[in-house]
């Protein structure tokens, strides 16, 4: 899987699947793992912007492939800048910067309209993208963490995203992407903070910032 498109697609750690709840589909629905989300979109939806700094890891045992990396992500509204490995993800809700240390190159992206894998489509698409299942509450590293699985309604190349909430604190502990293929790709959080102040060059690229950058539009 293309770690951009995996990056935008599920972060941030399945936050981005916990806004709307009411399912119109002709689908059983756990009415536990609902009313749990539900909390946790009602404390969310009150924030302005978020900064989440996160451990991720892709692991397929059967290709002995196990991959770390620690990131970061910070999204206010349609906008978003993300921090991971060698790369930027910028966007100022209309483009999207990828842009690439290694090589100083960025490439520039109109965001699509019907790109249902942006983070704040995710955030507000539950309702005809996922279908909740409330898998149990256990005690986790001192903490109760409530784990829901989240089933996609639409052909999608994972077949679940596993999430896990700290209780106490009614916030997301990490997530699980588990992809058709054998590999999972887990987002731990390691830090979070809500309403901060975000310069609004945060979410745009400036080519004066890289000399020298390549540019492929």
């Amino acid at each position: 899987m293309n770690l951009h498109k995996t990056m935008i697609r599920v972060l941030p750690f399945a936050i981005a699947c916990l806004f709307v709840f009411a399912n119109t589909n002709a689908q059983v629905i756990d009415k536990k793992a609902e009313e749990i989300l539900e909390q946790l979109s009602g404390k969310i939806q009150d924030y302005k912007n978020m900064h989440i700094e996160f451990t991720y890891l892709m692991e397929n045992v059967a290709e002995n492939i196990k991959e770390s990396k620690t990131g970061s992500i910070y999204i206010q509204g349609d906008k978003f800048r993300l921090y991971i490995a060698d790369q930027i993800i910028i966007s100022d809700g209309k483009n999207v910067w990828t842009y690439f240390k290694n090589g100083n190159e960025v490439q520039i992206n109109e965001v699509d309209a019907d790109d249902e894998n942006t983070p704040m489509k995710m955030l507000t698409g539950y309702n005809k993208n996922y279908r909740p299942k409330l898998i149990g509450e256990a005690s986790k590293t001192g903490k109760l963490i409530q784990t829901i699985d989240l089933i996609p309604n639409t052909t999608q190349s994972f077949y679940k995203i596993r999430i896990e909430i700290d209780k106490a604190k009614n916030m997301i502990h990490s997530s699980t992407i588990y992809d058709k293929n054998g590999t999972t790709f887990s987002y731990n959080v390691d830090n979070f903070r809500e309403n901060i102040n975000i310069h609004p060059s945060r979410f745009a690229f400036r080519e004066s910032d890289y000399p020298g950058v390549e540019v492929i539009d």
